[in-house]
């Protein structure tokens, strides 16, 4: 499966990596951002292996949420022969926050 990046997700990598380069590390940032590229990699060989996402049943498409570090989820759904990375959340978050991104 092919596995294509949201614009909204492509912001939301970019912005936990430039927290996390300002507040911790270089060394920090470069984990966590190659931690949830490497979780997205496993989707395309086993793109079902993450639950539905429940909070975004009312969206057309059937949600499902990838935990990175216990503290990010990777949000994406499956059309056809793609996986769509649509967000990636910080679970430390109010979820509303993260739902009216969508």
């Amino acid at each position: 499966m092919k596995i294509l990046w949201l614009e909204l997700a492509e912001e939301d990598i970019e912005s936990i990596y430039q927290f996390y380069a300002k507040n911790k590390s270089i060394k920090a940032a470069n984990k966590i951002y190659n931690d949830i590229l490497d979780a997205t990699d496993s989707l395309a060989n086993f793109p079902q292996m993450a639950p539905i996402v429940s909070d975004l049943s009312d969206y057309e498409e059937e949600y499902r949420s990838l935990v990175v570090q216990k503290h990010y989820k990777i949000i994406y759904f499956i059309e056809h022969d793609s996986i769509y990375i649509a967000a990636v959340w910080d679970a430390r978050q109010n979820p509303l926050t993260n739902i009216n991104k969508i």
